[in-house]
């Protein structure tokens, strides 16, 4: 019956092809329509989709594909999609979503990159052979990837979160503690630093919409999952996924690897989390900080099927 139940879900999201950041919700009842006719605001918006999307729209061409980005500003919707249609890989981003009041810009810039994630993040994936990772995988591609990217040569505005002489405000002591023990040079401290306040900013917005209590970085998720589950992760679990991967040591070393994409024994094999593992951090290959969570990821331990279940919100 799990087997059945699987397939039947694999070809729904064969069929429908889309991956989202967010559960279904009413936040659009909500919108700040004030905000709609802000023609700075607008351009932000798309100024950050389209400064990312250009990043990797050669990288989606080594892959025989065509990035193309949807801007749908005046759409009150608070959410993000990525589909592929053949060759076509599409992130399609919303109004709604950048003119909620968590959401910063550095916030949504995360967005597009989890969004951008289910394209390029890889193992571990929805399905064996579907072709979007999986939620909490595009959550740590995000950081450990993507946003390290975008914001690796922005030095200015990365050392404002260390301390900003205009507000005082700056990231917790939790933070910096951890973001300094992985990175010990200051530039990358201050962009890890940056890359855990963005991911704070979008885990609160998680936050409101389960009901769940504030996410915090002093009070990691403690759950741990037998296998891993491809869905949306509670709020905590996902503010720990992005912390996690800012933390992570290990740089991929060329964005054009979706790793575990097209591995023997299917996308979410033994054989795709081997290759995984040597782009990303693991506890098997010893690391204790800046792995994938616990409490949605499991690792696999020899069987190929062994750490993979279907879980939907």
């Amino acid at each position: 019956m799990r087997v059945v139940l699987g397939v039947i879900l694999g070809l729904v999201f064969s069929v429908n092809s889309w991956a989202k950041i967010l559960p279904d919700n009413n936040l659009h009842l909500f919108d700040n329509y004030m905000l709609v006719n802000d023609p700075v605001k607008e351009r932000q918006f798309n100024e950050i989709i389209d400064h990312i999307i250009e990043m990797w729209k050669p990288l989606a061409q080594a892959n025989g594909a065509t990035l193309v980005a949807e801007k749908r500003w005046n759409d009150p919707t608070v959410n993000a999609y990525a589909q592929q249609s053949g060759s076509t890989w599409k992130v399609t981003m919303f109004g709604g979503l950048f003119r909620r009041p968590e959401v910063t810009p550095d916030a949504f810039a995360l967005v597009v990159c989890h969004e951008l994630g289910h394209h390029f993040a890889g193992y571990a994936f929805y399905g064996h052979d579907d072709w979007a990772s999986s939620e909490g995988q595009s959550d740590y591609w995000a950081t450990q990837v993507c946003g390290r990217k975008i914001f690796e040569k922005t030095y200015s505005g990365n050392s404002k979160y260390r301390f900003n002489l205009n507000t005082g405000r700056m990231v917790p002591p939790y933070v910096q503690e951890r973001c300094n023990a992985t990175w010990k040079d200051s530039p990358s401290q201050d962009r890890c630093y940056r890359l855990a306040a963005a991911g704070l900013s979008l885990a609160t917005l998680l936050g409101k919409l389960g009901s769940n209590p504030a996410p915090k970085f002093e009070t990691p998720d403690q759950s741990r999952v037998s296998k891993t589950v491809p869905s949306h992760p509670k709020a905590q679990c996902r503010l720990d996924t992005y912390f996690y991967g800012a933390l992570c040591p290990i740089n991929l070393p060329d964005l054009r690897l979706i790793p575990g994409k097209g591995a023997p024994g299917g996308n979410n094999s033994i054989q795709a989390q081997r290759v995984a593992a040597e782009v990303s951090c693991m506890e098997s290959k010893g690391f204790k900080i800046g792995q994938r969570p616990a409490c949605w990821f499991g690792e696999l331990k020899g069987d190929a099927d062994a750490g993979f279940q279907w879980g939907w919100n």
